[in-house]
């Protein structure tokens, strides 16, 4: 029999002797799962029974190669039911079990040809410019639904999940009952000053992708000149506050709202949103005819540009771009402005293909194609990344009865975890992933854009691939809690505390009913949220009822889902929204294109999208993960001569005088290029050390803390995986 066949026989009967789960019915609209509390603190506490290898799952041996090796070491430790792992890391798909399905993932990586490297391969490969849909969506997202014109379009009011929660039922802001926002941020939300990276090596892309796609789908904007909603400020803040007046409170405008909502009980305020629900491109192209028609050139299909390859700054000096929120930040005018450059370089490869084509033809084409490449990143990189593999359920085509429409619970609430992830800096990378300028705080990033005609967006772009995120929870570092636009009293704001007021505005339930709303079991104790006892003891100061918790609070309060980077309530409203947004959208780019078309544009990745319109190179294939690792070995030269000298001499003939031998226990640090040591080691058995916690890519040293002896070492890219930096012990 042939190895392969023995592979697939060891296979398939390990198959058959598994518990095959029976196939989940499609969900439908909504996802209306739920779980017991009991296995929910089990995910929460991730008992991290078998091993994942984060940096490249398939890899179960950690030796760089994806090979059928890796499938049979599963298999192997399957069939002896095998506890320790060995240094093996088979649980492929992170699901906290080991099962012939981690063994088929190894296998389908390898058909697929996965183990290349993205820069392994030809850069002049042809590709294919997909053809103008026979059809295109309009720019206000009327006319998706034929049913009904307006669902999903812009000027349209969020739609609710959970019953509204307003102080009289109608439109008074919700949480009067509740401490103020601020208090609230200030127990919660102050960032440590030694918080850094996340447990999951997302990339700063996390949250520049997350504010992008959140400028294509939702926008409520404040009344001018209406109702207010202050936020009270305690005594003595030392921010707001520091004299201990007690009469500071920061500012808020309460939201726009359909007129025709508010009216009753029956009829509560219904906040509106001013852009399209769809993943169209709003933050590109516009969600009215008029912006549409001011950010284009009429000629070759282009968008306005300048010659710097910039967006063009208005009167005010803000970026002139489909949204009109562009120049919050410079990450978030990079990526508009390379969707921009992605634009227009996809309309000179149009018009040169087909010189007869009109401005109009051009245009719509390319949009079709940039829209197609936003949706396809946005469910293929950014939603995996952050909710897990399995979390979003395949695509089974359009379905008119789906509402697409922005739930107020995710557009108020859960889509804001941006927010704690946010790094309190910006710095500038090269192509090795060094630092080229100096780095600038947040607050100096906030309504900035002219600062990229001095640093262009290459270093920005290689900065967000190649530096960790924050981890996702309460936390939030102090340019968006306490400097937001400003210092306090002159422009300064909390982030923390709009989010909270933000919630109370728009008459958001709870956390608990949210969660019954979504079809979860409600929690029963402020433990059933988090393991963190010292937030849990935060959590019930601050509201004593665990049925009285700001929505907002709760999501970011939760432990994380196993995989995820979200809690299960957190996880069940965004899978939920972008299932909704894909399933109701008549022009998704799954059912608009198809054949070869459709293959290149799924596996169009932001990093292609990067280096094609931009310098920068030698990114890591997937750039919403910034996860480097560096290991190697300690031996020691144990002389062989006593040893020989007892053998006969045509035994010895072969030996060498003295062999390396494995040292156990020897401490390793890890360096920074100043000096600083920020993680320490020591080796196993094998005499074998790793070092991952790489929150950005740089210049680095490993040190032998006994010795003082050192080993040089450069982190270019969040993929960087350096092996053999090995020591021998000289005795």
């Amino acid at each position: 029999m042939k190895p392969a066949d023995t592979f697939r026989t060891l296979f398939n009967s390990l198959w058959s002797k598994s518990n095959r789960a029976a196939k989940r019915p499609r969900r439908r609209h909504r996802r209306l799962r739920s779980e017991t509390l009991e296995s929910r603190q089990l995910l929460a506490a991730d008992l991290n029974l078998f091993q994942h290898n984060f940096f490249d799952s398939e890899d179960v041996n950690d030796d760089g190669i994806v090979s059928p090796v890796d499938a049979l070491a599963i298999l192997n430790a399957i069939q002896r039911n095998q506890s320790d792992e060995g240094g093996m890391f088979t649980d492929v798909n992170n699901d906290g079990r080991r099962s012939p399905i981690d063994a088929l993932r190894v296998l389908n990586r390898i058909n697929r040809g996965g183990d290349k490297d993205r820069n392994d391969s030809p850069t002049d490969t042809e590709t294919t410019v997909p053809d103008l849909p026979d059809e295109v969506r309009s720019i206000d997202g009327t006319g998706n639904n034929l049913e009904d014109e307006n669902l999903g379009a812009a000027g349209t009011t969020l739609l609710r999940v959970a019953d509204a929660d307003y102080a009289d039922g109608i439109s008074e802001p919700g949480g009067e009952d509740r401490p103020s926002a601020r208090e609230i941020s200030n127990v919660l939300s102050d960032a440590s000053v030694d918080s850094e990276g996340n447990d999951r090596g997302l990339s700063a892309f996390i949250y520049v992708w997350g504010q992008f796609i959140d400028h294509d789908i939702d926008l409520s904007l404040s009344q001018e000149d209406g109702e207010t909603f202050d936020i009270a400020v305690p005594a003595g803040d030392p921010y707001f506050d520091p004299s201990g007046t007690g009469d500071v409170t920061i500012g808020l405008s309460r939201s726009v709202y359909d007129l025709t909502t508010g009216t009753s009980v029956d009829n509560p305020r219904e906040q509106v949103n001013a852009i399209t629900a769809y993943i169209d491109g709003s933050q590109v192209y516009g969600s009215d005819q008029e912006t549409a028609d001011g950010l284009r050139s009429f000629e070759g299909g282009r968008l306005v540009i300048t010659d710097d390859g910039l967006l063009p700054l208005d009167e005010s000096g803000m970026v002139i771009a489909g949204d009109i929120r562009a120049s919050e930040n410079i990450s978030l005018t990079a990526i508009q402005t390379l969707f921009a450059r992605e634009h227009n370089r996809l309309a000179d490869e149009i018009s040169a293909a087909d010189p007869d084509l009109t401005d109009e033809e051009i245009y719509q084409q390319a949009r079709a194609i940039v829209i197609a490449e936003i949706q396809s990143i946005t469910y293929n990189e950014f939603l995996p990344a952050l909710l897990g593999n399995n979390a979003i359920d395949s695509y089974d085509g359009y379905d008119a009865s789906v509402n697409p429409s922005i739930a107020n619970e995710f557009s108020t609430a859960a889509f804001r975890f941006g927010h704690s992830t946010l790094n309190d800096d910006i710095e500038f990378f090269d192509n090795d992933g060094l630092e080229v300028r100096d780095e600038i705080s947040l607050t100096e990033a906030f309504f900035n854009p002219s600062l990229l005609e001095e640093t262009g967006i290459d270093s920005i772009l290689k900065y967000d691939a190649s530096s960790q995120s924050m981890q996702i929870d309460l936390e939030v570092v102090d340019s968006l809690r306490n400097f937001l636009f400003g210092p306090p009293g002159a422009g300064g704001f909390d982030l923390v505390s709009l989010n909270i007021q933000r919630g109370r505005d728009h008459g958001l339930a709870d956390y608990n009913s949210t969660r019954v709303a979504y079809g979860l079991d409600p929690v029963e104790s402020f433990a059933d949220i988090t393991s963190d006892v010292e937030l849990q003891g935060k959590l019930e100061s601050l509201y004593g009822d665990v049925n009285n918790i700001d929505l907002w609070v709760g999501l970011l309060a939760e432990d994380h889902v196993r995989g995820a980077s979200v809690g299960e309530t957190h996880q069940a409203i965004i899978s939920d929204q972008f299932e909704r947004i894909r399933d109701g959208d008549r022009f998704w780019y799954e059912n608009v294109f198809e054949g070869r078309e459709l293959k290149e544009l799924q596996q169009t990745t932001l990093a292609d999208i990067i280096e094609r319109n931009t310098n920068v190179e030698g990114l890591q294939e997937n750039v919403f993960f910034m996860n480097a690792t560096v290991s190697g070995t300690v031996t020691q030269a144990v002389d062989n001569s006593a040893s020989n000298r007892s053998r006969s001499s045509s035994s010895n003939r072969n030996n060498n005088s003295s062999r390396d031998v494995a040292v156990e226990g020897v401490e390793l640090e890890l360096l920074d290029d100043e000096g600083n040591v920020i993680d320490s080691t020591t080796t196993d058995r094998k005499g074998s050390y790793r070092f991952s916690n790489f929150v950005h890519t740089g210049e680095y040293q490993i040190r032998l803390a006994e010795t003082g002896e050192t080993l040089d070492l450069l982190v270019s890219n969040g993929a960087t995986r350096l092996r053999g930096l090995d020591f021998e012990i000289v005795v």
